[in-house]
């Protein structure tokens, strides 16, 4: 519960979600500070409604050797322990990765945001030593798949990459946005363009550079959080950015009156398994202007926004809105629109479905 991200948000709203079916819920993660979380998430009094059994925070003494192997070992003897003290767990929805799903005579659901076969064996350019050093993960991993009773995808994208590389079939529930927080608004839409996330490589933050400097007259902010192993990577950022680009390093809900000024959201993410911040900005009335590629092509239809392959497609994108505010206008009312199909409460009322379907199967 550290990262504050979106699979965090998936534990908030499952944890609700099965409060609201009435369920006895227990919670099992390492040790947090609650009223933080619950202050971030706006979920005050959540973690008072909920057993919560937790583990000291895995804090290694020794830099990053064999660190996927210690963290396997750490998180699975702590789980381990809390399982043994509690055998009679009907259901076990898992949202942290598959290699830490327990063995138990429970049912055991598992969401997916990506099936991760460790991205250096991914790459062509992997050695030979790292493909021999995650070996064992894999067939860790493989064990762990085949005990899972039940699969969940963020997205068709993240499904199709299921059953591709695990040989197992999921049903698609689209993570919870939180729409709500970004509907109130009426300010005036300015020649502003937000890209939204950590600031790390995959993210291909260089890429929204390169669109900016292609149009000097508007204004484009980044908002998100520097990766501590990454500094070097938002140093080369600042370093090559023209002088229409700032960096505003703070979570999104502090900066939500950049989304509500902007005119687009630009994503420039690869292979994204989802994007919450695509549909937070569509529900901030932002036009999106994503990749062609993973999840965000299932939020992004032509009736609210644009998809690009290269960086040029997504400058034409954007002069186009520029030059048409009745384009604009209409895609931002789209988008606004098409964005409460991704709400929280969508996504507890569809948890919320497939819990009881679930342990109707297992009676």
């Amino acid at each position: 519960m550290s990262r504050l991200g979106g699979a965090e948000r998936v534990a908030i709203h499952s944890l609700q979600a099965s409060l609201r079916a009435e369920h006895d819920v227990f919670f099992i993660s390492e040790d947090f500070d609650v009223d933080h979380v619950e202050r971030f998430f706006s979920c005050t009094g959540l973690f008072g409604e909920v057993t919560r059994l937790s583990y000291p925070p895995f804090r290694p003494k020794l830099a990053n050797t064999l660190m996927l192997y210690r963290q396997l070992l750490y998180h699975g003897h702590k789980i381990k322990d809390v399982i043994s003290r509690f055998p009679n767990f009907e259901l076990i929805l898992s949202t942290q990765d598959v290699g830490y799903v327990p063995m138990t005579s429970g049912t055991l659901v598992q969401y997916c945001y990506y099936p991760d076969y460790f991205s250096h064996i991914q790459q062509a350019s992997s050695s030979i030593g790292w493909k021999l050093y995650y070996s064992p993960a894999r067939a860790h991993y493989h064990k762990r798949v085949r005990r899972i009773d039940r699969f969940l995808s963020t997205s068709n994208y993240t499904r199709a990459l299921v059953r591709s590389e695990w040989g197992r079939d999921s049903t698609t529930i689209y993570p919870p946005c939180p729409v709500e927080l970004y509907r109130s608004s009426s300010e005036t839409k300015e020649n502003l363009v937000i890209t939204i996330g950590r600031i790390v490589p995959v993210k291909r933050m260089e890429l929204f550079l390169q669109i900016a400097r292609a149009l000097p007259s508007a204004e484009f902010v980044i908002i998100g959080s520097v990766d501590p192993g990454k500094r070097n990577y938002y140093n080369s950022l600042v370093t090559e950015a023209p002088r229409n680009v700032r960096f505003v390093l703070t979570p999104l809900r502090q900066a939500r009156n950049l989304l509500f000024r902007a005119k687009a959201y630009v994503h420039c993410t690869r292979d994204e398994q989802f994007g919450i911040a695509i549909v937070e900005a569509m529900a901030a009335g932002c036009v999106p202007i994503v990749h062609d590629s993973g999840g965000p092509k299932e939020i992004v239809t032509d009736e609210v926004g644009f998809r690009w392959k290269s960086p040029d497609e997504a400058v034409n994108d954007l002069l186009s809105l520029m030059d048409d505010e009745s384009l604009r206008q209409r895609l931002s009312t789209n988008a606004s629109a098409r964005s409460s199909l991704f709400g929280s409460e969508v996504f507890e009322s569809r948890l919320r479905a497939l819990i009881e379907e679930t342990g109707s199967r297992r009676a």
